[in-house]
């Protein structure tokens, strides 16, 4: 989600004043009554305030307040363009349809990020089974140098380690203390884990508990990626 939609369309409205002189139609032009009831201040104020979410939930709130004030108020330009046209004003034609064009860019965006609010995985293992969310969820591990969370929990959730040799990999790699991706975790489970590495019994590691505290760390990369991707950032 990009903090810049409003001023996206402040950009778009300027260009439309230099193209015809005109903020608004003129009211006494059969074009300009079509607008007599009709405001952008509507998709305005939540464009702005869409841009200022500072969570996922305001976000959306704000997204669709836009989206529904944008599907009454595109129309409306549309037909003041054709009417214009009609009367034989190609300019003010030709600025209300850029105007179109760039109201469906922005509208077009909104939606992608009603559609990603809408997708936002229940669990954690929701974001391993999603294309999508798996890459944005990496993105954020790589921000946090973490990466080794992702890399041991999608092993264990996708079964990797239940041969012996894979078993004994990822514990040299991820659980060992002083592993070259040493994972944080909790000195009982890893107590238990060094028990089995030593006695040989690699089947009997205690992966379903790695996995719960490896799931611990995810949550905290979860909840950021959240922030990330309600301020624009992710």
């Amino acid at each position: 989600m990009a903090k810049k939609y409003l001023e996206s369309w402040k950009k778009a409205k300027a260009k439309f004043e230099a193209d015809t002189g005109k903020k608004k139609p003129d009211p006494k032009s059969r074009f300009g009554k079509i607008f007599a009831k009709v405001s952008s201040t509507g998709f305005e104020k939540s464009l702005k305030a869409y841009d200022a979410a500072k969570t996922v939930k305001e976000a959306e709130k704000y997204a669709r307040a836009f989206q529904s004030a944008a599907s009454d108020y595109i129309p409306t330009l549309d037909a003041a363009g054709k009417a214009a046209r009609q009367d034989g004003d190609s300019v003010y034609a030709d600025a209300c349809a850029a105007m179109v064009a760039s109201l469906n860019k922005i509208t077009a965006n909104v939606f992608m990020d009603l559609e990603r609010f809408g997708s936002w995985p229940d669990d954690l293992d929701g974001f391993f089974k999603s294309p999508y969310w798996h890459k944005l969820l990496l993105k954020q591990a790589k921000k946090e140098y973490s990466t080794e969370n992702m890399e041991l929990f999608g092993l264990i959730l996708n079964k990797k380690v239940n041969s012996e040799a894979n078993a004994q990999k990822a514990y040299e790699l991820y659980v060992r203390v002083g592993s070259q991706k040493e994972v944080n975790m909790s000195s009982s489970t890893r107590k238990l884990c060094d028990k089995c590495a030593q006695d040989g019994k690699w089947k009997a590691m205690p992966w379903d508990k790695v996995e719960m505290e490896v799931g611990v760390n995810l949550a905290d990369t979860v909840a950021r990626l959240g922030a990330a991707v309600a301020d624009g950032t992710a």
